[in-house]
C-alpha cells in the first residue's frame, strides 16, 4: 500500500519546477501578451542558468478513509530533495516517522516520476495556453493570475492557475490538478506558496490532496500531503 500512496503523489511533487520564474518588470499598463511574453523570458533565463532547486523539506502524510474520515496511517519525512527542471528529482532521506514510531530511514519508499512538462519552458507552444484571466491580491501582494491550459490529457501535463506578483513577476502561488490522473486516483488538488531566492521563486510551502480508489487493493482513501521547505539552493548548470 505505501508502495502506490508514494507512486500517486510522485508526479504531483514535480510540479516545483514552475518554482523558477522570477525577476523583470512589466511597462506600466502591459498588454497580457507582455506579461506572458515577460514571464516566459524570466523562466527561460533560468533555466538556462541552473539545472534545478535543491532543498530541505519536513513532510506530513495522513491517509484517511475518504468515506468516514477515519485516520488509517500517518508518516513524518525529514528529506533533502533536488529537484531538476527537466529530469527525474532525487532525495536523500534524513528521518522517517511513520505512525508514531520512529523507522530507518531506508524504509521510506519513494518512486519517482518523470517532471511535468514545464509551463514557459522552450517547448511551451506544443504542450500549453496560457492567459491572463485577472488579478488577485495574494497574501498581500497584487498578482497577475495566469490560467495554464494543456493541450495534451497526460499526467505530466500541468491544469491550473499561477499568480505572479504585478512588480517584478515572481511566482507567488499556484493551485491546480494534472491534465490526467495516474491509474486509480479519482481527484488531485495541489496547493504551493513560492518566496523569492536570487531572481527565482522557490516553493515555501505546499499541500497535496489526493482522493484514491483502487478496489480491493487499495479502496476509498484520501491523502493529504503538506510540506514546508528550508536552505533552498539553486543547482547550477546542465544535469545531462
Amino acid at each position: 500500500m505505501r508502495d502506490r500512496l508514494y507512486l500517486c503523489a510522485g508526479p504531483f511533487l514535480a510540479v516545483l519546477a514552475l518554482a523558477s520564474v522570477g525577476g523583470g518588470d512589466p511597462s506600466r499598463s502591459p498588454s497580457n501578451e507582455a506579461i506572458l511574453a515577460a514571464i516566459r523570458n524570466n523562466t527561460l533565463r533560468i533555466y538556462s542558468s541552473y539545472n534545478g532547486i535543491e532543498a530541505r523539506r519536513n513532510a506530513v502524510s495522513r491517509v484517511y478513509d475518504s468515506r468516514t474520515g477515519e485516520l488509517i496511517e500517518s508518516a513524518e519525512v525529514l528529506l533533502i530533495r533536488r529537484e531538476y527542471f527537466r529530469q527525474r528529482p532525487e532525495y536523500t532521506i534524513l528521518r522517517y516517522v511513520k505512525n508514531g514510531e520512529e523507522l530507518p530511514p531506508e524504509k521510506y519508499r519513494y518512486r519517482t516520476r518523470e517532471p511535468i512538462h514545464l509551463p514557459f519552458d522552450v517547448d511551451n507552444d506544443a504542450n500549453y495556453d496560457e492567459c491572463v484571466s485577472g488579478t488577485a491580491v495574494v497574501e498581500g501582494v497584487r498578482c497577475w493570475e495566469v490560467e495554464i491550459v494543456p493541450k495534451k490529457k497526460t499526467t505530466r501535463h500541468l491544469s491550473g492557475r499561477a499568480y505572479f506578483a504585478e512588480k517584478g513577476l515572481s511566482l507567488r502561488y499556484l493551485e491546480g490538478t494534472l491534465a490526467d490522473k495516474p491509474f486509480g486516483v479519482k481527484s488531485i488538488v495541489m496547493r504551493l506558496h513560492f518566496r523569492g531566492l536570487g531572481g527565482a521563486s522557490v516553493v515555501e510551502r505546499g499541500e497535496y490532496d489526493i482522493d484514491v480508489h483502487i478496489p480491493l487493493v487499495y479502496p476509498h482513501r484520501r491523502i493529504v500531503y503538506r510540506f514546508t521547505s528550508s536552505d533552498d539552493r539553486l543547482i547550477p548548470g546542465n544535469k545531462e
